[in-house]
Formats: C-alpha cells, structure tokens, sequence
C-alpha cells in the first residue's frame, strides 16, 4: 500500500493562503507501507517533508502509527501527539514515540522545520538512548553527518526497490548513530579544543575554495603558525593544510560524480588552479585519478554517498 493514501494535512486554524498549504503538502512526500515494517532489520522511511510557514497557525497530520523524527530550522511551534506536548525551537531535534496524529501549532511568524516518519525494529532501541528533545545546533554539532543526512532523505528520488530501502536505511542509521555518540559525550570537545582551533576548522569546512595560508591563519587568530598547528592536529589527528586538503578533495569527488565540469574545472571549484597538483593530491588521496575515478565509480555506490548526480539509469 502506498503511504499517500494513509496522509492528510488538514489546515485547522490561522490565515494561510492556499498556495502555501498547498506548498507545503507538495514539500511532503510519502512511500509505500506495509505492516511487517516494524519487525524487520531496516529503517523505513514512510514520509519525509521540509515545511515552511510565514505566519502563525494550527493544523493536523494524520497517518499510520508511525515513528517521527523532527528538526528545527527557523521559528518555533507545539506539536502534540498520543496525549503529549513538545516544544519545536531552532536547532532542536524531536523524536516522538509512534502516534497515528500530529497536532501542531506554528508560534512565529517564519518557521521552517524538517519531519520524517518512520517505521523499523531499531527504532525501539534508539529510543531507549535518545531524548525527546535534543539540542543540535550547528555550532555544536561539528563535522556533522546531520544535514547531508537529512538531505539525501528529502532529495533522492526513489525507485522503490530494494536498493531504495538500504540507502534509506543506512541514512537513517547514521543520524542516530551519531545523535547517540553525540548525546553520550556532547561536551567533551568543546570544553577542550579552543576556540580559534574550532573556527579555523569551521573555515577549511565552509570555505575551502579559498587559497588559505598558514601566515593569514597566524595574522587572523594572532596565533604563531606553529601553535595552530600543533594544536590543530593534536585535535584533528591531521595537519591544518593536510586537513584543508582533504576537505577539497571529498568536494570534489562529489562534483566529479554529480556534475559534467571538467577536472581543471573542478581543481579550480575547490581551490587548487594548478590541475597537475590537483591530479596529484586527488590520486594520493583516492589512488586514483579524477577521470579514472568519475569513469570506474559504479552508479549505485555514487548515488549513496551523492544522491543529488544525475540519474543515468534514465533512458
């Protein structure tokens, strides 16, 4: 059976034009269902949407009973299920016990928040680990699988195959994996790697494309270059340019797998103009090189790891 038929979202209180209800039920997508989901080894993903409100309301999700997995963007709202109520407030993640109803009530002019509803045995162990509420933020969250995560789930389009439902899982385990990880031991870090390390970091994550240099690290944080990298891969098991390289290189795997550019083009995308250097970083770190790299990837693998490429398997 598919989930769409299982869905409704119903609009009970507020002033919302039509067009954003209906934007928003356009945003939520829904797959099949079956009742033996909840007993087997996988995740399934049942439903997953992005929604979005410029104005304060109320209104309804019904569905199967089902697992719901919630983070907030933007904005904050009540959602209450199976007799319970919670606060959805920026950077907070909720994971709410199986309800077939989902009352929300939207408190801020702009909210923005991400929801999936899920099905699978595992689900009942995460729980035991897990808070409803968890504060994640991505200034706490670090090198995060999270948003990627999260990305794939909104964005690959599936074929409902049996394909489809280990990528899904596999997805979804890795977010509860690290949102255990993390909920065991979320302090440890922070409270020891120092401010300027954790930004420099931020910088090379963000910003790689740049042609940063050890001597405008060591003006910028008024550190001498030797400390920020002492420290830094004391912290990072990794050089500062080691990990910048990196950095640069896991970019462009994911545009030579997702893209047409070609390798001085994608070289010079992620910061490195010189495509014989480029060649030669992306061969030490892959043993391979670009071409032969885009050339031998098989699909199904570059799909998991980049389910934004185009799909080739389409006629």
């Amino acid at each position: 059976m598919l989930m769409q038929d299982y869905v409704t979202l119903t609009l009970t209180s507020g002033h919302i034009g039509k067009e954003t209800l209906a934007e928003n039920k356009d945003r939520f997508r829904s797959y099949a269902y079956s009742d033996d989901m909840d007993s087997d080894c996988f995740i399934h993903l049942l439903m997953t949407g992005s929604f979005f409100f410029t104005s304060p309301c109320s209104f309804t999700i019904e569905t199967v009973n089902s697992w719901q997995f919630l983070y907030v963007y933007e904005g904050s709202f009540t959602v209450s299920c199976g007799g319970r109520t919670f606060e959805g407030r920026p950077g907070h993640l909720l994971f709410l016990s199986p309800c077939d109803r989902l009352d929300y009530r939207i408190k801020s002019a702009r909210c923005r928040f991400f929801q999936a509803g899920l099905q699978g045995a595992a689900l009942h162990t995460y729980w035991k680990q897990l808070s409803e509420d968890i504060i994640y933020t991505p200034a706490n969250s670090g090198a995060s699988c999270l948003s990627g995560c999260m990305g794939h789930l909104l964005h690959h389009i599936p074929y409902e195959s049996e394909a489809d439902t280990l990528m899904y899982s596999k997805w979804i385990n890795d977010m509860f994996t690290e949102l255990c990880v993390y909920k065991a031991d979320s302090t440890r870090l922070h409270e020891q790697i120092p401010s300027y390390i954790i930004e420099m970091k931020e910088l090379f994550d963000n910003d790689y494309q740049e042609p940063w240099r050890l001597e405008q690290l060591e003006q910028q944080f008024d550190k001498s270059r030797y400390r920020l990298c002492r420290e830094f891969t004391r912290h990072f098991g990794m050089s500062p340019i080691q990990y910048l390289n990196h950095r640069r290189m896991e970019a462009a795997k994911e545009l030579l797998l997702s893209t047409s550019m070609s390798v001085h083009e994608i070289g010079s995308m992620v910061g490195i103009d010189n495509t014989n250097h480029f060649i030669n970083l992306f061969k030490k770190a892959t043993g391979a090189t670009p071409l032969a790299f885009k050339q031998e990837a098989p699909v199904a693998i570059s799909e998991l790891h980049y389910p934004f490429a185009p799909d080739v398997r389409q006629p």
